[in-house]
């Protein structure tokens, strides 16, 4: 084990941290090349039937892909067609992403059978959601299409939260990165809101607002939160901390590598953890120890002044 002081911890110090980077990188969508200006480009040789010709086919490019907004009883589609992605709402007017046109076909999990709408934006950032008959079929109003292309879900991962039993889905490999949690009724809804107030009530001095609640609920389902008697427990692919509610100066920090939190994420799904010893570091580090894994020790300010590490 390795110990850090404060004037070596860097962004770990505050303990908000992965919260707060994770928040960021589920809601960022990477920038995208406009069908209007790909192709633009033409060799100084070329010819003016060359140029012509070039000109007639992103005439045609710029047809195909000039797609207008469509509203079904439960969805709203409205298309960026200058980005080339559509904007889709839900029909409590709640945005479920932004989907490249290139990314508009089914992606079928061959265990469940269920069917998925994802666009992929680059590393951490991408949108997903259950696809639907009724979104299918809007889809393909919009797109003037009698089908969409199918092909088998790969590079991503659905899991179940033991918790709620409310499903996400993560890029493989990217486990504590965040992902996409799928709200797929009302009943997964009621859970979602209600694990939002639980955060809400359980931690005023930690969680002041519904949209915090939000972002923690998120997290838990996605493995990166552990509720505690006390406090909340954070973590994520690079390290985990501890925030206490009634008491800042119990709280801790902790970094490590990657395959440490793979391993980790692993041993939660395997182990029933007690909520009162999720707070002390002592348990995580038997788990650390028991798992085989490195980790690198963080002193707060507090324990710097106390002269001694929170266990």
């Amino acid at each position: 084990m390795l110990v850090y002081g404060s004037k070596e911890r860097n962004k770990y110090t505050a303990q908000n941290e992965f919260a707060k980077r994770m928040a960021k990188s589920t809601d960022k969508a990477g920038e995208q090349i406009s069908p209007y200006n790909a192709g633009l480009r033409m060799n100084t040789g070329s010819s003016v039937q060359d140029a012509y010709r070039m000109s007639f086919v992103q005439g045609a490019s710029h047809v195909k892909t000039a797609y207008e907004t469509y509203q079904s009883e439960n969805y709203k589609i409205i298309p960026d067609n200058e980005s080339g992605c559509f904007d889709i709402y839900s029909g409590q007017g709640e945005k479920i992403g932004a989907f490249d046109y290139a990314d508009i076909k089914i992606r079928q999990d061959s265990v469940t059978g269920k069917q998925f709408l994802i666009s992929e934006h680059g590393t951490m950032s991408y949108d997903a959601t259950v696809l639907d008959g009724e979104l299918k079929d809007a889809l393909q109003k919009v797109m003037g299409k009698e089908e969409l292309e199918t092909e088998t879900l790969q590079g991503f991962t659905l899991h179940t939260h033991a918790g709620t039993g409310i499903q996400f889905l993560i890029r493989d490999g990217e486990e504590g990165h965040g992902g996409k949690v799928l709200l797929q009724s009302e009943a997964d809804v009621a859970k979602y809101e209600a694990l939002e107030q639980n955060y809400l009530s359980k931690y005023p001095n930690l969680v002041h607002d519904v949209n915090a609640a939000r972002i923690w609920a998120d997290l838990e389902i996605k493995g990166l939160a552990q509720r505690t008697e006390q406090g909340i427990v954070q973590m994520g692919y690079d390290g985990m901390s501890y925030n206490d509610n009634s008491d800042y100066k119990n709280n801790w920090s902790v970094f490590f590598s990657e395959n440490t939190y793979k391993a980790l994420y692993e041993y939660i799904q395997n182990h029933r953890l007690s909520m009162e010893d999720m707070q002390k570091f002592s348990m995580w580090q038997d788990i650390f120890d028991s798992i085989g894994s490195r980790y690198e020790r963080i002193w707060s300010k507090e324990e710097e002044e106390q002269g001694y590490l929170n266990s």
